[in-house]
Formats: C-alpha cells, structure tokens, sequence
C-alpha cells in the first residue's frame, strides 16, 4: 500500500474518532494545593500512580479544609514524581548531588528529607510540568486534534507560584465542567489502548519496522549500574526524559531506571537515591544486586546457570529469571529489535503496561528507546 493510502487510512480513524470514546468512568484522584509533600507522595503511592491535579479552595473557603473537586475551586497544575524530585534536588547543593560519596549523600539526604516532605506543594519550584486542562466540551475534539493541540504541543502548561517548568509534551489531560469540577483525565496511555483495540485499521503503519520509522540507530541516554540514582534522576531532569537505561560495561543493558520506580518514593526513603542505581532498583524490586561485586564484570553471571533440558525450562524459575534481561536488578525488562513491527512494537507498550520500549540489537546493547509520545508522534505525522 502507498503512503498516501496509508494516510488516509489513519486519518479518517483520527478524523472520525472523538475523545469522548476514550472517557472512562474512575475515581479521579485530586491534591490540594497546600497539602504537603508527604501527603502528596503517599497518595500517589497508594493509588500507584505517578501525578495528579492539584486544585486551590473557592474564593471564601478554607484552604486546609475544604473539599476537593467543588464547585469554583481553582484548578492550579498537575504535580508528579518528577515535580517533587527535582524540586528536591534543587535544596541540595551541586556537590552532594554529583562528587559526594555515597555514605555523605545518605546523612545529607536524611537530613533534608524529613523538612522537605512537611513543605507545601504550593511552595515547590518546580510543579505542573506535565499534565494540562481542558474545559470539558473538548471531548467533542477528534482524536487528531486532541493529540496535536492537547498533548503534542499544548498551548502551555500551568506552573504555579511563580513555577518555571514547562515541557513541550504533556502525557495527560484533565477535564473539567463549567463549575470547575473534574470530570476525566485523558493520557497518552488511553490513547494507545485506544490504537491497539484499532490496529487493523492503521493501513501500512502496522507493518513499518522500528527502522522505518527511524526509532533504531539513535542515541539512548544511559547510565552505569554504579552511577548515583540521584545523579540518574539529575541527569533525567536535565535531558527531560521519564526514563534512563542501565548498561553495563560492555554497553548491554541490565536495567531501566524511570520515575515508575520511584512513584512508591516517600520521605522516610530520599536516602536511598544516595544508593548505585542498581542497587536501588534491586531493593525497589525485592532483590539484591550482586553484578558489581569487587572483581566482578556486570556481564558475568555471579552464579552458575543450572544445566536443565528444553522440557524442564518452564518449570525452572531460576533459569528462565536468568534468562531475561533485567534479572540482575529484579526487572524483566520488555525489547524490542529494529526489524519489530509497529503493531508488536505497540503490543508490547499497551499489554505489559509500559511507557518506553528500548530497542536492542543482538548484544542486548540499546540502538533505540520507543516512548507513547513516538506512537502519538507517528500518528498524527503520518496522518496529515
């Protein structure tokens, strides 16, 4: 099929397909804006997500007490973990953050957290850099328009009090009604199960490799297992990306360090962003990173495999955990080759419930990294 078929396939789909479809019925999960950090984490955590809107009393009412999602409240930002990282990694000066050894990092971030965590979101430096609103007749929108206006290239985040973070992409949408209430929040996850319920209908988009559409052969952000986990989400700060990739000496990767590991993150445990990122992961996913011991190279196993037959692989934990990569930091990380399609690529992304995808060649070394943010981005570019 040509390319001018292939776009016309995708964009009566986008065309024709209103935001209303993707709304669901859920519970909406909002913050006030004078609640504190700690507050804001254990939220976040218990409901196992990584933002949420924060919203201001209606002119005349308590701050402290009034009611979340009321009539005229002050709709204020969204605030996620990213928010409250960076902006904690801004009360730390530049050394500790980046030359201190590891046991000076841990007493410094004991020392700040507990005050941190009493602060007030309205208070941080940097909040509502990824999230915007919409009234809620933008539901109406069709699917294209929603993507490009709304999430690819929104008119502006909100950041409060001052606040400079802005990022070009957002990753969700809050609705809200005429009186200020928040009806939806729609997020580029939506949008993807809403592509993969809908694959049949991409035309020659569900064929095109990794390669095609240039996700392969481009530089991955990276660190090594012994790097900081502060200075990893330093380093994601800086490069405004959700996720960083753990490679070993050898250039494999081993892991995936991201603001999804940190979204159980509360107060009691800023000291241990002072630990190596892999071994962080490791005690984040219940297990023990042992790939750094001394004389020991990340890509050697530090146990021998169990020799076992093909019949027995199934039943043998041991053998098919050490056959995944990942297992040395407690993760079973999902890839993907240049040569994957876009529908097994979007496969992955949607059933496995992932944000990114890191695309490797036959090493294990990462030659590529697909976001939800590229598959919103191919669509709408392939469907003008």
């Amino acid at each position: 099929m040509c390319e001018k078929e292939f776009n016309k396939d995708v964009r009566e789909l986008m065309i024709r397909t209103k935001v209303s479809t993707l709304l669901q019925e859920r519970p909406v999960v909002l913050l006030k804006q004078e609640s504190t950090v700690e507050l804001a984490l254990q939220t976040l955590a218990s409901r196992k997500i990584l933002s949420a809107p924060v919203v201001g009393a209606p002119e005349g009412s308590d701050p402290t007490t009034f009611t979340a999602n009321t009539e005229h409240q002050d709709i204020v930002c969204f605030v996620d973990i990213r928010d409250i990282l960076e902006s904690f990694l801004k009360e730390l000066p530049d050394d500790v953050v980046h030359r201190t050894k590891m046991l000076k990092r841990m007493q410094v971030l004991e020392e700040k957290g507990p005050a941190f965590a009493t602060r007030s979101l309205s208070s941080l430096p940097v909040i509502g850099s990824d999230g915007t609103f919409y009234q809620v007749r933008a539901s109406a929108m069709s699917l294209m328009e929603f993507i490009h206006d709304a999430l690819l290239y929104p008119r502006g985040t909100k950041a409060m009090h001052g606040g400079k973070k802005t990022l070009n992409v957002v990753h969700r949408v809050a609705l809200f009604d005429n009186s200020s209430r928040i009806t939806h929040i729609v997020s580029q996850s939506d949008i993807a199960r809403f592509l993969h319920e809908h694959k049949s209908l991409l035309g020659a988009l569900a064929n095109m490799t990794a390669q095609q559409l240039g996700w392969s052969g481009r530089s991955v952000v990276s660190v090594t297992p012994d790097t900081c986990a502060m200075v990893a989400c330093s380093l994601m700060a800086e490069k405004n990306i959700a996720g960083i990739g753990v490679v070993s000496q050898s250039g494999a990767l081993i892991g995936n360090f991201s603001y999804s590991d940190l979204r159980t993150m509360c107060a009691d445990h800023f000291s241990t962003m002072a630990l190596p990122v892999a071994e962080f992961l490791a005690l984040e996913h219940g297990t023990e990173y042992s790939g750094a011991r001394a004389g020991k190279d990340d890509d050697e196993d530090s146990t021998p495999v169990p020799r076992t037959s093909t019949s027995q692989f199934p039943g043998n934990r041991l053998l098919r955990r050490r056959s995944s990569v990942g297992y040395k930091v407690g993760q079973e990380l999902i890839l993907a080759t240049p040569d994957e399609k876009f529908t097994q690529i979007l496969d992955k992304l949607v059933e496995n419930h992932l944000h990114r995808l890191y695309i490797v060649d036959g090493a294990n070394k990462p030659v590529g990294v697909v976001t939800l943010t590229d598959i919103l981005r191919v669509v709408t570019d392939q469907s003008h």
